[in-house]
């Protein structure tokens, strides 16, 4: 045959039907026709279960047609049947270095990874066991892409540390087509072109200039209803309801006590006539008004029109703007209604479409007019329109890889196709680290990843790269990058020198700890650690080198209660002086400098708390001015027991001190104050009052008043 003539086959669950098709200068005109019902159920869910079976009716209309044409046909356009598609979702997340933009070729690279990852979730729920090239990817939507787990419409150009996209994927199993290309070859046909069912029926139901709306193809079938959905001008989403018209032909066999075929029957009578005539299992003759038959199937066809609702509402994420059904269960009266009612379309928006409307198409045969037609004039004008070679042959990596020939194949197909793993195309940047050091936070990159290398018959290529038969195609997937790896020695320089400390000499370098243990220098950092740094110039550190202990340089806060008033003790176990003046411990010292250092005890003695002091000291006034004079120690009690004053200070203590029974004499004041004798007069004293000599007792309080006459 030339090429403006195709047979055509359209291989159905019920029945098939084989045609060939012309290209005239008028458009494209039908000049045969031959329809056969399978006589077993050779079909099931759009797969060939019985080869031989399928392929003797191909090959009678074959013989049909040669014989009513008189033409020799050797080749034939097919089809894969929409219900053979299987439709999951797939996810792929990815880290990658926050300050730089998202390139179109990393979104993609994401974007494959997630479609292999829905394929090979099929292939684990499907065939356990079974490689994931069983498949054909006939396409994929996007669900949404996330950004720092935020939903974003578009990463490109967007900056983050982690992307992601979940994707809705279709593929299209192996079996399918072989089963298929096996029939045709039993029939002495090879494959001329092929297409799926939802492809060839839009490809005429659908003009290009309506595929820029959002609509829904449905193919009712006998088994199964078929959706496809388009939108801005591209198919992106097919979907299958195990529900079609075999349902209704089941409830009117139910109802009225039918045969499976003498259902059937009623069912397609019921368009045209008004009564029907059938005989029931029993032998009773029955007269079938049109009207009840339809009540009867009211039921059953809104669960199907709202089952296929459902579906097309998960798929499209909300009603599409118009419906177009084809298929013979397209006619069943009152389904478009009902499938409007439960999209919440306008009646209008939900229909039928049939060969009558298609322009350009002469059809003649009654059983290919209406909506049952569409799919098999379709699978005819796609292979006219759309020329095609089935399958393309690559190499990927020196294998060769069969791909389906959908239209414009990529290296990214082809990649999916041969089965290679694609959960790291590009590759990662490798972990950073996080350090706290000195109490600021320090964050270390890992290094970068690299980009896949990919040649295409030895020139550099990208993922979005064409290909075509007998291409050689190489790839490497992306190298992952380093982590970080952080050492003491990466954080500060390393200055030394000499001291003195006690009279001793003391080589310095840095003293460093790491979550509060000593660290070498050549010790890797462990991630989230934190890390002290004393430099070889502070004091602090000149101790620790010179053999004292971290907890003797650690100031300590001692809390209590000293006659029902809360004190605070702060103490530090050690006394410095550099070069013979007081230091403390975060100053920085010159290499040279003389360090002397003298240790306490490690925890504060009473003595040394000031308010004890205090409070042991007598309190007088001498000619009105205030005088305090050491009268020895008073009596403690700490926590209820009396105790002297080298006794160690308890966290938390209540403490009384009485110094109220200090006494003393009168003479004692003249150690605390400055008293010049007149030798020409006379020393008057008098305390509290009365007059007094040098040996009159004073307490706590007395006002001592000293006059000369």
């Amino acid at each position: 045959m030339d090429d403006h003539k195709v047979f055509a086959l359209d291989i159905g669950t019920r029945k098939i039907v084989g045609l060939v098709m012309e290209k005239t200068e008028k458009g494209y005109k039908v000049t045969g026709s031959e329809m056969r019902e399978h006589q077993t159920r050779a079909m099931l869910d759009g797969q060939i279960h019985d080869v031989e079976a399928v392929a003797q009716s191909i090959l009678d209309i074959k013989l049909a047609l040669e014989s009513k044409l008189n033409i020799k046909l050797e080749s034939a356009a097919a089809a894969a049947a929409g219900r053979s598609l299987r439709t999951t979702s797939g996810k792929a997340v990815k880290k990658r270095l926050a300050n730089s933009e998202i390139s179109r070729q990393e979104v993609t690279a994401l974007e494959l990874e997630a479609v292999q990852e829905a394929q090979n979730r099929l292939v684990s729920e499907g065939q356990p066991g079974k490689d994931s090239s069983q498949y054909f990817c006939v396409g994929y939507s996007i669900v949404d892409y996330q950004l720092e787990n935020q939903v974003i419409g578009n990463l490109v150009g967007q900056i983050g540390a982690e992307i992601a996209v979940e994707v809705v994927a279709t593929f299209l199993p192996r079996v399918v087509v072989d089963s298929l290309f096996s029939s045709l070859k039993r029939a002495d046909l090879s494959v001329q072109s092929l297409t799926l069912e939802p492809i060839a029926a839009i490809s005429i139901a659908i003009p290009p200039n309506m595929r820029l709306l959002n609509l829904a193809l449905v193919d009712i079938g006998a088994g199964t209803s078929d959706i496809a959905l388009v939108r801005d001008g591209n198919i992106y989403g097919y979907a299958m309801v195990p529900l079609g018209g075999d349902e209704l032909t089941e409830k009117l066999a139910s109802h009225y006590l039918l045969d499976f075929l003498s259902a059937e029957k009623v069912k397609r009578q019921m368009l045209d006539h008004e009564i029907i005539d059938c005989q029931d299992i029993l032998g009773n003759q029955l007269h079938l008004p049109a009207a009840e038959v339809s009540e009867v199937l009211e039921r059953t066809a809104g669960e199907i029109a709202l089952a296929i609702a459902e579906c097309i509402v998960s798929l499209n994420q909300k009603a599409p703007d118009a419906v177009i059904c084809i298929g013979g269960g397209s006619l069943t009266v009152n389904l478009m209604g009902l499938l409007a009612s439960a999209l919440g379309l306008p009646a209008n928006r939900v229909g039928t479409r049939t060969p009558q409307a298609l322009d350009n198409i002469t059809v003649n045969p009654d059983y290919l007019k209406g909506p049952q037609g569409v799919t098999p004039l379709g699978i005819a004008y796609h292979a006219l329109s759309s020329p095609m070679v089935p399958f393309i042959r690559v190499q990927v990596n020196e294998r060769e890889i069969p791909m389906w020939n959908m239209g414009d194949l990529t290296v990214a197909s082809a990649l999916l196709s041969s089965g290679i793993s694609l959960t790291n195309i590009y590759g990662r940047p490798g972990l950073g680290k996080t350090i706290e050091l000195n109490g600021a936070v320090k964050v270390f990159k890992g290094q970068l990843g690299t980009p896949p290398q990919i040649q295409v018959n030895g020139r550099e290529a990208s993922l979005d790269a064409l290909v075509k038969e007998g291409d050689r195609i190489s790839y490497q997937p992306g190298t992952d990058g380093t982590d970080a790896r952080i050492f003491i020695k990466d954080l500060m320089t390393l200055d030394s020198g000499m001291v003195w400390v006690n009279g001793e000499e003391l080589p310095l370098t840095p003293t460093f700890t790491v979550n509060g243990q000593r660290w070498d220098v050549e010790e890797e950092i462990p991630d989230r650690a934190q890390v002290k740094v004393w430099p070889a110039a502070r004091l602090d550190n000149v101790l620790l080198q010179a053999g004292l202990s971290l907890e003797m340089l650690q100031e300590r806060i001692y809390h209590y209660r000293l006659n029902g008033e809360d004190r605070t003790c702060r103490w530090l176990p050690v006394q410095v002086s550099v070069n013979g003046k007081p230091g403390q411990l975060q100053d920085f010292i010159e290499f040279g400098d003389r360090i002397e250092y003298r240790l306490n005890s490690v925890q504060p003695r009473l003595r040394d708390i000031p308010e004890s002091q205090e409070l042991c000291n007598l309190k007088v006034t001498v000619n009105q001015q205030p005088v305090e004079l050491s009268c020895g120690e008073p009596r403690i009690v700490m926590n209820g027991q009396e105790v002297e004053l080298d006794a160690l200070l308890i966290d938390g203590a209540e403490l009384q001190v009485d110094g109220s029974q200090s006494q003393a004499i009168l003479s004692d004041i003249f150690r605390a104050i400055e008293f010049k004798p007149n030798v020409s007069g006379k020393l008057i004293i008098r305390v509290d009052g009365e007059e007094a000599g040098f040996t009159t007792p004073i307490s706590q309080g007395s006002e001592i008043q000293l006059t000369w006459e």
